[in-house]
């Protein structure tokens, strides 16, 4: 029997990669046939359309006739554009057309019905289906994992259907590998064999292997504000990346690749995740750093290391504008070229105009409007702004145009309401010299609604390292936005930071729809590892998490009487897990650490992934645990496990579940002199 169904679905499997390889063919050949179409008409443009200007009516031909080789070239473009999508999709299927078939008997009818799953959908004719996408609503039977009456949705409408077989295929290109029939996610060979594989310094798309509580994560209707609360290693990253692919299609007529943002705290990740979207046919969205942020919004500063704001400190901007009167040194100049144009005295005097309304947006921006017309009327005038000109008299267009032109700058300082000191006004709110990069913005949002409404999905990872403030920053400047944030609580590695209860409140206090969804079991670890961390877990977390990996190797523990035998241990443990296969990881609690550590190895030094660095293709380094968040490695050495890189206090235990938890094979866990006590293997 099991020979006979391989035999099968070998034959299904020759059938569809001979129709992708036959749709390939077409496709290159109509691509081939439009482009030589294309470059024949352009040439015939080129030398037979005729660029007459001698008049208005012939020069209005000419911009006509050009008009219409335009559109005719962009209808080539569009063409072009979609057949090479096509292409895109055919040969993504070309390296395993499907990891999954269903068979479902429909309500009324006797026979099964066969789908196959894969990465992206493909029809022979325009109609009937080859493969259907993971995405599509039918998939959803394949992820609910029973078998039997289940359901899937269809434009809020349920179909009532039964589930009569979920088989799964392992498959290179045109060859059928090996086939099993499933039910639950933790027999899934599939998976077992998925997670068994090593780490790259790229991270892989979960397609084939999403289990049913990533599922529910992925396929959650739309709420304004949706948490998920997973512990290390159980999927988050890869959910988030998988909902971002299953929105596009979802909402592929109306959703952009940029009015999604991705925001994230640590830059090496953000290189660590760059292929996944693309292997689904996707586009990456921006993937923006909190600093990277400040930047692209106009912050002329950023702090060091991170922001540490207080939430109450933006209250109180928002509480002190509404009674604040402003002042002169409220504002600045208004310049072109280092010529003023208007004095923040004069820019002052027709501020004070609009007191009777509260210093903010309202204010500003009426202000900033006849500031305008002010500043114009002064350019027209003033001799001192015509010294590189002959001061002629032309159309009143024409003098407009003059103006935008050669005071473009001053305009736009205008328009932008730049005229704003922001600086001195929150300083004269907090009562302080020194204002934090989210005070600064905050003001400037609050004074002048700054803000992006184009995007409609801002992606949070690693929300518990993010504060109150910057997350209230975030809900201001994207008020369109739907959030979805992602974190593990007990991986809050810094003291100050939002507390998933507070979100909960902010989102309460907000008026937003909010859920909040579990994801408890992890994905990544070995048993042996994931029993380590779990140890730091409070006792109800601790009996909910479980391991879905083989069991591994056991851990290794040791602390070291002296310098010589710390320094002997370390490069004899470097040395063997760089005979392993994947990367190994050297986590440092903090920089401090790193560079001792980087000292000890001495003509043994390892490279130093830095921020903004690649992870290496192999091999073994050294990284700050800050950094390492969100990453995971085959192989992984703390080499720093003492009282003083890890109290015992909540923040140290943090710190100890985060470093433990990267790693998926191999764990050593070193200390020169005593070990911390949070170690209990």
């Amino acid at each position: 029997m099991g020979k006979e169904v391989f035999e099968n679905e070998q034959a299904h499997l020759t059938k569809t990669y001979n129709k992708l390889l036959g749709i390939k063919k077409e496709l290159e050949e109509q691509i081939s046939g439009l482009n030589e179409k294309a470059v024949e008409d352009k040439n015939d443009i080129r030398d037979n359309i005729r660029f007459d200007y001698a008049d208005i009516e012939t020069t209005m031909e000419t911009l006509a006739e050009i008009e219409v080789w335009n559109r005719y070239i962009d209808t080539y473009n569009v063409e072009s554009s979609s057949l090479s999508k096509r292409l895109k999709t055919v040969n993504k299927l070309l390296e395993s057309p499907y990891f999954a078939k269903i068979e479902l008997v429909f309500e009324g009818e006797s026979q099964p019905e066969s789908y196959y799953i894969g990465r992206a959908a493909i029809s022979e004719n325009g109609y009937d289906q080859m493969v259907v996408d993971w995405r599509s609503p039918i998939a959803e039977v394949y992820y609910n994992q029973e078998n039997g009456a289940t359901s899937y949705t269809v434009d809020d409408r349920t179909i009532p259907v039964d589930l009569r077989l979920r088989r799964q295929f392992e498959i290179d290109r045109g060859k059928l590998v090996s086939f099993f029939d499933t039910q639950i996610a933790i027999e899934d060979p599939m998976l077992l064999k998925s997670l068994s594989q090593t780490r790259s310094d790229k991270m892989q798309a979960i397609t084939a292997t999403i289990q049913k509580e990533q599922n529910t994560v992925i396929r959650y209707p739309d709420t304004q504000v949706l948490l998920v609360n997973g512990i290390a290693g159980s999927g988050k990253t890869s959910v988030l990346l998988q909902r971002i692919a299953y929105l596009f299609y979802q909402k592929r007529k109306t959703l952009r690749p940029e009015q999604v943002c991705l925001l994230t705290l640590n830059p090496v990740f953000r290189d660590y995740i760059d292929n996944v979207l693309p292997d689904l046919g996707e586009t990456n969205p921006p993937a923006l750093t909190w600093h990277e942020f400040l930047k692209e919004v106009g912050v002329p500063f950023a702090d060091n290391e991170y922001d540490g704001t207080d939430d109450a400190s933006l209250k109180k901007i928002h509480d002190a504008l509404l009674t604040l009167r402003p002042t002169e040194d409220d504002f600045y100049n208004i310049t072109q070229n280092g010529k003023i144009v208007m004095t923040k005295s004069e820019v002052f005097a027709v501020v004070k105009k609009y007191s009777k309304f509260p210093m903010g947006v309202r204010m500003i921006h009426t202000a900033a409007e006849e500031l305008e017309e002010r500043a114009k009327s002064i350019i027209r005038n003033k001799d001192i702004f015509n010294d590189d000109s002959e001061n002629t008299t032309g159309s009143d267009t024409a003098e407009e145009n003059r103006i935008e032109n050669d005071f473009g700058g001053a305009l736009n300082f205008i328009r932008r309401c730049n005229f704003i000191n922001v600086k001195h006004v929150a300083q004269r709110i907090l009562g302080s010299e020194y204002i934090t990069a989210a005070e600064w913005l905050y003001t400037k949002m609050e004074l002048t609604g700054i803000c992006n409404r184009n995007v409609r999905y801002v992606m949070i990872d690693e929300v518990q390292d993010y504060t109150a403030a910057q997350l209230k920053i975030f809900a201001g400047f994207f008020p369109n936005a739907r959030f979805m944030l992602l974190g593990d609580e007990f991986q809050a590695i810094r003291a100050g930071t939002v507390s998933f209860a507070g979100i909960k409140e902010m989102a309460q206090e907000a008026g937003k729809e909010f859920a909040e969804l579990p994801l408890m079991t992890s994905y990544r670890s070995s048993p042996e590892i994931t029993k380590v961390f779990a140890s730091l877990l409070p006792p109800e977390k601790k009996l909910m998490v479980s391991s879905v990996k083989r069991p591994g190797e056991e851990i290794i523990v040791k602390s070291c009487a002296s310098d010589k035998e710390y320094c002997e241990n370390l490069k004899t443990l470097i040395e063997d897990y760089e005979k392993k296969d994947g990367l190994t990881a050297v986590i440092c609690r903090n920089a401090y650490s790193l560079e001792k550590i980087a000292g000890t190895l001495g003509d043994k030094a390892l490279q130093i992934v830095s921020e903004g660095d690649s992870l290496p293709k192999s091999g073994a380094f050294l990284i700050e645990l800050a950094l390492a968040k969100g990453l995971e490695f085959d192989n992984v050495i703390l080499p720093d496990a003492d009282a003083e890189s890890y109290p015992t206090d909540e923040l140290g235990k943090h710190c100890l579940y985060t470093a433990v938890s990267r790693a998926t094979q191999h764990l050593a866990v070193l200390a020169n002199g005593e070990l911390t006590a949070l170690v209990d293997c």
